[in-house]
């Protein structure tokens, strides 16, 4: 908006001009005004207390309550497991990376990985398992549907009998 001046040397018809182009010009038409309100305060008013007044967010997990207000950014977050995408129009998507890490836990009926799957507590698809450390067994161990010793003393005696 241009800084409109009246010389005290301009005539009343250079005044007239100069006013008029105030509201033509640099404030705008009060008709065309979306608000209740028929003058420029007044609409600035009504937009600022009821149209936008902001909103909050809060979490799950501890309950904190932010307060979002005009002008705010909000930032979405992920981690080294979650991604968090920002797209047209206002969405947020979160997506599970396909490689997951520093897992301390995790509960579900099926867990699979597109080629193994682990369902009620019985594994299938796998081809190799590669490891250390001690595997426990309480129940039949099977080889190609071949039952396999699975204690000392049953190994020492397979082995003693040839």
């Amino acid at each position: 908006m241009a800084a409109r001046t009246v010389l005290t040397s301009n005539t009343l018809e250079e005044f007239r001009t100069t006013f008029n182009s105030l509201s033509t010009t640099d404030i705008g038409d009060p008709a065309t005004l979306t608000t209740v309100s028929t003058n420029l305060v007044g609409a600035i008013n009504e937009v600022s207390a009821s149209t936008y007044s902001g909103f909050s967010i809060v979490d799950s997990g501890s309950s904190t309550t932010e307060a979002i207000q005009g002008g705010d950014v909000i930032t979405f977050a992920g981690d080294s497991n979650i991604s968090a995408t920002v797209t047209a129009t206002d969405t947020v998507t979160f997506t599970l990376n396909s490689t997951i890490t520093g897992l301390t836990s995790i509960t579900s009926t099926t867990i699979t990985d597109g080629t193994a799957t682990l369902t009620g507590g019985s594994l299938s698809g796998l081809v190799n398992i590669t490891g250390s450390g001690t595997a426990n067994f309480t129940t039949d161990v099977q080889v190609n549907g071949v039952s396999v010793a699975t204690n000392a003393f049953a190994i020492a005696q397979a082995v003693a009998l040839g």
